[in-house]
């Protein structure tokens, strides 16, 4: 996960030790051992090491079909508020529980019998409901403090993810954060995993991809909606990130990656 990058899946990622830096969305934040993270599906991210530490991590995917029952029972809206950033914290004497958890999944995974699916969902349920349950009855801890150059490039993914839908440019950014281009450039990499322009495409065809599923709009329109001043060059850009043309995509129901 030092790349950065998205996945049509949920992903439930626990550190057991080490410290990481993540960035997910449009936000910084450290986590350290006991911390997890839920990173929905689609949204950007990547981890980092901190100070150069060794780490050892647990992470598991899954597809929103695994949520259905949970949503029915508690609600969407509140099913996924529950299961977003930021990071829970889990107490040191709930740990060994959620780890034996997380080996029993591990377990039923390897041995893949016709038992081992509802095994699986039985005890990913528990999971979720696990987190539901610390998210709201835990105290959360503060989150690190962050360096002064985070807080500012933290600034500038959400300046970016707000106004994609405009003719922005690396100097119309650096310039609003009061920084060289050159410099806003380089700072803005390090802090996020992203450089200016790749994170500017991947919030844009984020948006145009929920725009072909959940509109009828054309593919042309969609373009110019979300930034993109050129409907060949959009095509030529969402063929590359997401492997298929847009309207396969928009044809295809977003089934693929």
């Amino acid at each position: 996960m030092d790349e950065a990058h998205s996945h049509e899946a949920y992903e439930i990622y626990y550190l057991v030790f080490g410290t990481r830096k993540f960035f997910i969305g449009d936000t910084i934040c450290y986590i350290k051992p006991g911390d997890l993270v839920v990173i929905p599906k689609g949204e950007l991210h990547r981890t980092s090491f901190d100070s150069g530490s060794t780490h050892e991590r647990i992470y598991v995917y899954f597809s929103e079909n695994y949520l259905e029952e949970l949503f029915e029972r508690f609600g969407r809206c509140q099913m996924l508020e529950n299961l977003s950033y930021p990071p829970v914290q889990i107490p040191p004497y709930q740990r060994e529980y959620l780890e034996n958890l997380f080996g029993k999944m591990e377990m039923e995974y390897e041995r893949g019998d016709r038992f081992s699916d509802l095994l699986l969902r039985d005890s990913l349920t528990e999971l979720l409901v696990f987190i539901m349950r610390c998210r709201q009855s835990l105290k959360q801890p503060a989150l690190s403090d962050m360096s002064s150059v985070d807080v500012r490039m933290q600034e500038a993914a959400r300046y970016i993810a707000r106004e994609f839908r405009r003719n922005l440019t690396l100097g119309i950014v650096a310039g609003h954060m009061g920084l060289s281009p050159s410099y806003f450039s380089r700072k803005f990499k390090e802090a996020t995993g992203f450089g200016f322009k790749e994170y500017l495409c991947l919030v844009r065809i984020r948006a145009a991809s929920s725009l072909l599923l959940e509109t009828k709009r054309s593919v042309t329109d969609i373009a110019f909606a979300c930034g993109f001043n050129d409907s060949n060059y959009f095509g030529d850009t969402f063929r590359k990130m997401k492997g298929v043309s847009p309207s396969r995509y928009r044809n295809g129901r977003g089934t693929f990656m």
